[in-house]
C-alpha cells in the first residue's frame, strides 16, 4: 500500500499557485498559524481525497472555508513516518464550501479514499516541527522520505513534480528566508552576492511573505536605480550568494532546507536549493563579560561541537567513568569541579540488582571487584588507575565552611550555617530522607544540633573541618598517587552582597556573629584527558550516590538531573576554567595536563557552544577579594540566558531545583507570556523547595505568571511523582497496613481529625492513607484525647485540600465518605521525584544545562558554569540536542515508553497538553497546586518546621525578620547583577 496519497486524482490535470497566509482556524491542531499553501483548480470537478489514513475533523473559519483537517496515523506506514523529515504531517484540505463532505468528527478513513469532488481545493500541510515551508518543498521532501523508508512513491510523486513544476520553476521560481523556527520573515535586511553583477542589499516587508523574489520585484518597481534586476533567476543567473546583514561578520548561521547544508555567514542559492533559514547567534549568545588583557578569554561561542545530554545520574556516571577507563595512560588525566559534596569510595558505576548505592567501598574492597573491562567502580578508584598508569587527577572540592573567628562560634551558629548551605540536601545525601518531611525534618535537625555540642570545640579549633562535608574527598583522594584534592573557599562575604547588609543587624547581630562567607563555588564540571583528545562535562549531577536514579525512578529517594558531554573546541574553555581555578587555589601544585589548543580542524558535530559562568564582583573599595580571573565578577551566563529567552518564538521548557529568580529573569518571563510572544511555557519544579524560605518567594512568581497567563494556557507549572507504591516495608511487611481506631465522618478540609491503630505499624510522617478507597494526606501528630489503647491521633486533610489530582480549574481531591472504626486503612507512598536540574530549552533549538538554579546566587553570586547549544541545522539537524534532550525529558515526565516518543512528542505544542494528563492514567507531572501543604522549609504563620526549630534555639526574631535571612544569607545577589 502506497504511504501517501496525491490529494487530488490525476495531478497533472489540475492547475496549481501558491498561496500565503492560510490562517488555520480555531479547533483545529496547528489553529492560528498562517501557512503557505498551494491552490488546486480544474474546469470540470475532480475527486479530491484523503493523502493520508488519519482521523478527520471539519471546521468552518470565519470566511466559510471549510477545512478539512487529516491527522495521520503512523502505524500503517510506520517505517516511513519514521524518516519524514520534521515529524509526522498533518494535512488540510480547504473547499469553499462542505458540498459532499458526510463524515462525522473523529472518522478515520484510509489513504486514497475520495473526499469529494471539486473544481478547486488548497492544499496545506503542517509538520510536527511546525516549520511553514513551501508546498513543493514539503512535498518533495516527502516523496524522498517515502523512498528512504521502503515505501511506495508512486501515487505521492506525480502530484510533488506538478506543484513544482507549476509554483517552483522560472525566473520567479521563490526564494524563501525563515527565522529560527521556520516562520518567513517579516523583516531584516540582506545582501545578494552577484558576483561580476556586484552586491546589492535588500530589505524585507511583511508583504513579501519571506520570499526574496518579491522582495527584488518591490524595490527593483520603487527604484530601478538601487535594484537594478526584477528577479532573481533572469537573465540564465543560475545562482547566487545569500549574506544576512548582521552586526559583526560571522555571526550568522544559516541552513539550506533544501539539503541540509549549513554554513557560517553566507550561503550559495540556486533554483534547486533556494530556501534558507537563519539566525544571528549574536542575539542568542552573549557576549563574554570577562575579557582579560592579559589572559586567555573565553570565546562568544565556539562552532563544530558534539553535544551530548545525559539525563540522571547513571547515564553520566556510566559514561563518564567510561572515559576514565580510556584515560588510563601516562598521557590521560582528569580534572573535576565538585560543586556539591562529592563521595569518592561510593560506588557510581556497573550497579546490578541488590547493589546499595550508599555502600563505602575502600581500594581494598573496591579492587578485588574490578572487571574485566577495567572501568572503575568509584571515584578513588578511578584516580588510582590513572595515577598508575602515568596519568594524572586534580580534584577542586566546594568549601563550605569558612568561619573568621571560630573562638566566636556557638553551637547554634553551627547549625544554623550547616542550614544556609543547606544541610537538609547534605543529610538527605546521606541517608536521612525523613529531612524532607515536616516535623520530623526539624526534629532531625534539631537533634543535628544537640549533637554538634558533644564536639563544638572540636569543629571551632579546626575552623568547621570535622563537619565539613568535603573532607573525605580532600583526604582519601589526596592520598593516590599522582593526584591532589584540594579545598577551594570561595573568598565573597557578605560586605560584598547588593545591597551590602549591616552587620550590627539582624541576622549578623544573632545569628551569624562569625560567619561572613555565605558564597560557594557550585560548578559541576570535568575534562577528561584520552590522548590527545579532551571531553567535557557540564551540568548539574554532582558525584553523589543518591544521585543514582534513572528514569524509571524506583530509588528510595527519586532523583532527575541533567548533565551533557562536550567534545570538540569548546572544551578549551571548561579546561581554562578549571585551569583559573586551580592557579588560586591548587597551592601551587601543576595541573594534571595543559588546557588544550584551539584547533581550527576540530570539528566532531555541529553543535555551536558557548560556556558561559558566573562570579561575584568584590564591593567596590575590596577589590583584594576578587577573583584573579574574574576582576568585577561574571555574569555572561545570565546574559545568555535571558537573550534566549527574548529570542524565543513558540515554546520555553525550564527545570529548575529552586525557581527564585532576580528581577530581570522574571520580567523576561512574564513579558513573554503577557505579550503572548510564546505559545507555550512549561515548567517543572520540586514540589517541596530545600532552599530555606524559599516556597514563599517561589509561589508569588508562580503566581505572578499564572496571572499573566490569564486563563490563555499558556503556562504549565508542575512537580513529577512516581506511580503509587506502597510505604517502605524494610521492618516488617505489615508497615503501613493499618485500621482506623475511630469513626471518620464523612466531613473534609483541614485540621481534620484521624485515628489509626496500631502504633508499631504507623509510618514515618507525613504519609498518604487510603482507607477504603478515600486517599487521605496525614501530616502531624495530634495531642487530640486517644479512646483506645495502642491507637494515635493525626492531623489530616481530605477532599480538594489533599489536591492530588489537578483538572479543570483548580486540582481536586478524593471524595470524602464517612467510614467507620476498624475499617482498613493502607499506607500509600506519593513519593516525588526531586528535581535538581537547571535547564532550559527553546523552540527545539537552544538548550542550556548546567550548574546554574534560577535565584540570586544562581545568576549573580557563585561560582557556576553552563553549556548553552545551538545545533548549525537549527531545527533541521538530524541530530539536534535541544530536540532529542526535550523528548527525553517529556518522556520521563509524562512516563511514556521510549518506543513512543519519536510520533508522540515531535511536535512540542500538541505534546504540551500531555502534561494535563491526570496521575491516575500514568502522568508523572502534577500541577505544582495540586500538592499538599505544610512544606518543611516554608513559613507561613508559624507553620515551617524549619522557623519552629530557629526559635527553638532561641531566634524568636525569625518570625519577623526571615525576608532578611533570605535576601542576605540563603539568596544573596552581587554587583555582578548591577552591571550595566
Amino acid at each position: 500500500m502506497p504511504a501517501l496519497f496525491s490529494p487530488v486524482t490525476d495531478p497533472a490535470s489540475w492547475n496549481y499557485a501558491t498561496v500565503d497566509g492560510v490562517t488555520i482556524p480555531d479547533g483545529l491542531r496547528y489553529a492560528g498559524y498562517a501557512v503557505r499553501g498551494v491552490r488546486a483548480t480544474r474546469t470540470a470537478a475532480g475527486p479530491v481525497q484523503l493523502p493520508a489514513t488519519g482521523v478527520l475533523r471539519e471546521v468552518a473559519d470565519s470566511a466559510g472555508k471549510i477545512f478539512v483537517e487529516v491527522q495521520v496515523i503512523p502505524f500503517p506506514i510506520r517505517h516511513v513516518a519514521n524518516v519524514f523529515p520534521g515529524g509526522l504531517p498533518t494535512f488540510y484540505l480547504v473547499f469553499d464550501d462542505a458540498t459532499g463532505l458526510t463524515f462525522a468528527d473523529g472518522d478515520a478513513d484510509l489513504g486514497g479514499t475520495t473526499l469529494r469532488t471539486a473544481t478547486a481545493v488548497t492544499i496545506l500541510a503542517m509538520r510536527q516541527d511546525r516549520m511553514l515551508l513551501d508546498p513543493a518543498l514539503w512535498a518533495a521532501q516527502l516523496a524522498s522520505a517515502i523512498t528512504l523508508g521502503g515505501g511506495d512513491a508512486s501515487q505521492w510523486q506525480p502530484f510533488a513534480d506538478a506543484v513544482a513544476a507549476a509554483t517552483a520553476t522560472g525566473d520567479t521560481a521563490p526564494v524563501l528566508l525563515y527565522d529560527h523556527t521556520g516562520t518567513p520573515l517579516a523583516s531584516g535586511s540582506v545582501d545578494i552576492v552577484l558576483g561580476a553583477e556586484g552586491t546589492l542589499s535588500a530589505s524585507l516587508a511583511p508583504e513579501d511573505a519571506g520570499d526574496l523574489q518579491r522582495t527584488v520585484a518591490r524595490l527593483h518597481a520603487a527604484n530601478p536605480a538601487a535594484m537594478p534586476i526584477s528577479t532573481l533567476w533572469g537573465g540564465g543567473r543560475t545562482s547566487f550568494v545569500l549574506r544576512p546583514v548582521a552586526d559583526a561578520i560571522g555571526d550568522i548561521q544559516l541552513v539550506r532546507l533544501d539539503d541540509g547544508a549549513v554554513a557560517a555567514t553566507e550561503l550559495t542559492l540556486t533554483p534547486a536549493l533556494r530556501s534558507a533559514a537563519f539566525t544571528n547567534l549574536a542575539d542568542w549568545f552573549a557576549e563574554q563579560r570577562v575579557q582579560l588583557s592579559d589572559g586567555d578569554n573565553l570565546a562568544r561561542f565556539f562552532r563544530g561541537n558534539r553535544v551530548t545530554p545525559l539525563v540522571n545520574g547513571p547515564a553520566l556516571f556510566d559514561d563518564f567513568f567510561v572515559r576514565l577507563r580510556d584515560a588510563q595512560g601516562p598521557d590521560g588525566g582528569m580534572h573535576l569541579a565538585t560543586g556539591w559534596q562529592m563521595f569518592p569510595q561510593s560506588k557510581l558505576t556497573k550497579r546490578v540488582l541488590g547493589d546499595d548505592p550508599l555502600a563505602i567501598l575502600p581500594l581494598n574492597v573496591v579492587t578485588p571487584l574490578l572487571g574485566p573491562d577495567n572501568i572503575a567502580l568509584t571515584l578513588e578508584q578511578a584516580a588510582k588507575l590513572i595515577g598508575d598508569a602515568g596519568g594524572a587527577s586534580r580534584f577542586l572540592n566546594c568549601k563550605f565552611i569558612q568561619f573568621e573567628d571560630p573562638r566566636a562560634v556557638t553551637v547554634a551558629e553551627l547549625v544554623a550555617v550547616s542550614l544556609v548551605v543547606e544541610f537538609i540536601i547534605i543529610l538527605n545525601a546521606l541517608g536521612v530522607s525523613a529531612v524532607r518531611t515536616d516535623w520530623v525534618g526539624g526534629f532531625v535537625l534539631f537533634a543535628a544540633a544537640v549533637g554538634a555540642s558533644i564536639y563544638t570545640q572540636k569543629v571551632i579549633d579546626a575552623n568547621g573541618d570535622p563537619i565539613e562535608p568535603n573532607k573525605q574527598a580532600v583526604d582519601v583522594m589526596s592520598a593516590i598517587t599522582q593526584t591532589l584534592s584540594t579545598f577551594a573557599p570561595y573568598p565573597a562575604r557578605v560586605e560584598d552582597n547588593v545591597p551590602p547588609p549591616s552587620l550590627s543587624d539582624f541576622p549578623f547581630d544573632a545569628i551569624f556573629t562569625a560567619t561572613r562567607h555565605v558564597g560557594l563555588y557550585h560548578q559541576k564540571f570535568a575534562i577528561v584527558k584520552v590522548g590527545a583528545e579532551h571531553f567535557g562535562y557540564c551540568g548539574g549531577i554532582d558525584f553523589n550516590p543518591n544521585r543514582l536514579d534513572d528514569a524509571n525512578h524506583l530509588a528510595r529517594g527519586p532523583y532527575h538531573d541533567v548533565h551533557a558531554r562536550i567534545e570538540g573546541n569548546a572544551v578549551h574553555d571548561l579546561a581554562l576554567t578549571f585551569d583559573q581555578r586551580w592557579q588560586r587555589d591548587g597551592g601551587g601544585e601543576a595541573p594534571a595536563f595543559e588546557v588544550p589548543a584551539i584547533d581550527d580542524a576540530l570539528a566532531p558535530g555541529g553543535d555551536i557552544v558557548q560556556i558561559a559562568r558566573t562570579y561575584y564582583a568584590p564591593a567596590i573599595g575590596a577589590e583584594d577579594r576578587a577573583l584573579h580571573f574574574a576582576p568585577n565578577g561574571d555574569r555572561t551566563l545570565f546574559d545568555t540566558m535571558r537573550s534566549a529567552i527574548l529570542q524565543a518564538r513558540e515554546f520555553i521548557y525550564i527545570e529548575d531545583q529552586y525557581f527564585t529568580p532576580p528581577p530581570e529573569y522574571r520580567e523576561a518571563l512574564i513579558g513573554k507570556v503577557t505579550r503572548r510572544e510564546i505559545r507555550q511555557l512549561i515548567i517543572t519544579i520540586p514540589r517541596i523547595t530545600d532552599q530555606l524560605f524559599g516556597d514563599t518567594v517561589r509561589q508569588a512568581f508562580i503566581s505572578d505568571l499564572f496571572t499573566a497567563d490569564a486563563g490563555a494556557g499558556i503556562v504549565r507549572i508542575g512537580y513529577p511523582r512516581r506511580r503509587f507504591t506502597s510505604t517502605d516495608n524494610e521492618i516488617r511487611a505489615s508497615s503501613g497496613k493499618m485500621l482506623l481506631g475511630g469513626d471518620l465522618a464523612a466531613g473534609g478540609g483541614e485540621l481534620s481529625l484521624i485515628f489509626l491503630t496500631p502504633a508499631a505499624r504507623i509510618p514515618a510522617l507525613p504519609f498518604w492513607v487510603a482507607v477504603e478507597g478515600e486517599l487521605i494526606y496525614v501530616y502531624d501528630e495530634s495531642s487530640a484525647t486517644i479512646v483506645q489503647e495502642g491507637t494515635k491521633a493525626f492531623l489530616c486533610e481530605r477532599g480538594d485540600p489533599t489536591a492530588i489530582v489537578a483538572g479543570g480549574s483548580s486540582p481536586s481531591g478524593a471524595f470524602p465518605r464517612a467510614h467507620k472504626q476498624g475499617a482498613p486503612a493502607t499506607a500509600v507512598d506519593l513519593t516525588d521525584i526531586y528535581v535538581h536540574a537547571k535547564m532550559m530549552i527553546v523552540d527545539d533549538v537552544f538548550v542550556s544545562i548546567g550548574s546554574a538554579n534560577l535565584n540570586n546566587r544562581g545568576l549573580f553570586y557563585d561560582g557556576e558554569v553552563n553549556c548553552f547549544t545551538i545545533p548549525d541545522a537549527l531545527r533541521t539537524s538530524s541530530r539536534n540536542p535541544a530536540l532529542m534532550l526535550r523528548r527525553q525529558l517529556w518522556a520521563e515526565m509524562l512516563d511514556l515508553p521510549a518506543e513512543m516518543v519519536a510520533p508522540l512528542l515531535g511536535d512540542p505544542l500538541a505534546a504540551g497538553r500531555l502534561f494535563d494528563r491526570s496521575p491516575f492514567v500514568g502522568n508523572r507531572y502534577t500541577r505544582i497546586d495540586a500538592r499538599p501543604p505544610r512544606l518543611l522549609l516554608g513559613y507561613t504563620s508559624g507553620d515551617g518546621a524549619i522557623a519552629d526549630f530557629f526559635q527553638a534555639l532561641g531566634f524568636t526574631i525569625l518570625a519577623v525578620n526571615y525576608p532578611t535571612l533570605f535576601a542576605e544569607i540563603v539568596d544573596p545577589r552581587s554587583r555582578t547583577g548591577s552591571q550595566p
